[in-house]
């Protein structure tokens, strides 16, 4: 059985994506895979609960697991490890760190490669060496609609087609719809912030395809927004503070996501494919 350990000396450094990333890799190849979670620090849970639900990965525990799984012939097995439970015999190592390379490795670990996440793009090389850096990505910082839920305590008034989609832009709203039209287009893949009461705002937003609407002011819209939000399958939440104070609240919520969704995913393994991770590994 080929075993990699993806680790990280720090939470939040990206190790869940490059797990996943590097998982989903080699299933498309054709070979069988599943992604273990070792108990530990952060969002442990949630990242195994996520592992579970993969299609190319069947079988993997959808809670951590306190130990390695045993050996299964002709299963590559991609472990995410805090650095404390990564040194697992036999298998190769990742190390993930953020913002810049770390002096040395966790006691221990020789990894086969070093994975940096989130470097402002001035600081990135022109081409790949030893290290693999990855540049700040917007795609890859964007916050779920239920993680701006929980950010705001905020009311869902339109379900929508997906709350866990992500956002790769916070837009608020201009004042004029008709500005609104050409304003909204710019920015892909967006949460738009508006007034519960501007209703001309709110179709103009939905014409450019939010993945959201955030409506502040705390009071219910017109009836309009139910029907035509319903109709796209638009999530809509509802804010209990104006518009400043929405806008504040979610300040920092790029920092603080974590890594999910489809899109995310995508991104992680385009950006790695053009990276020598592979010849890296060497499984």
């Amino acid at each position: 059985m080929a075993i990699v350990v993806v680790t990280s000396a720090t939470p939040g450094a990206g190790k869940t994506g490059v797990a996943t990333a590097i998982a989903r890799h080699y299933a498309y190849q054709g070979r069988p895979v599943r992604l273990v979670r070792l108990a530990g620090e952060g969002s442990a849970e949630a990242d195994a609960a996520q592992f579970g639900s993969l299609a190319f990965a069947p079988g993997s525990a959808s809670t951590p697991v306190s130990t390695a799984p045993a050996d299964s012939e002709g299963t590559l097995t991609v472990i995410e490890a805090d650095a404390a439970a990564a040194n697992i015999p036999g298998a190769v190592v990742v190390l993930v760190a953020r913002g810049e390379a770390p002096k040395s490795a966790p006691a221990g670990l020789k990894p086969a490669a070093t994975i940096v996440t989130d470097v402002p793009k001035a600081n990135v090389p022109a081409a790949p060496g030893a290290t693999i850096v990855l540049a700040e990505d917007q795609t890859l910082a964007g916050f779920s609609i239920e993680e701006a839920r929980v950010a705001l305590n905020a009311d869902i008034i339109v379900q929508g087609d997906d709350m866990n989609a992500t956002c790769d832009h916070l837009v608020v709203a201009p004042i004029s719809s008709d500005a609104g039209q050409t304003y909204f287009r710019r920015f892909p893949s967006k949460a738009v912030v508006v007034r519960f009461d501007k209703t001309d705002m709110h179709l103009a937003a939905m014409q450019a395809a939010p993945e959201c609407l955030i409506l502040t002011g705390g009071r219910q819209p017109s009836g309009y927004l139910f029907d035509a939000a319903g109709a796209r399958g638009i999530p809509v939440l509802l804010s209990r503070t104006d518009t400043e104070n929405t806008v504040i609240a979610l300040e920092g919520i790029f920092d603080r996501t974590r890594f999910q969704g489809e899109r995310k995913l995508d991104r992680m393994a385009a950006l790695l494919e053009s990276t020598g991770l592979w010849d890296a590994l060497a499984i």
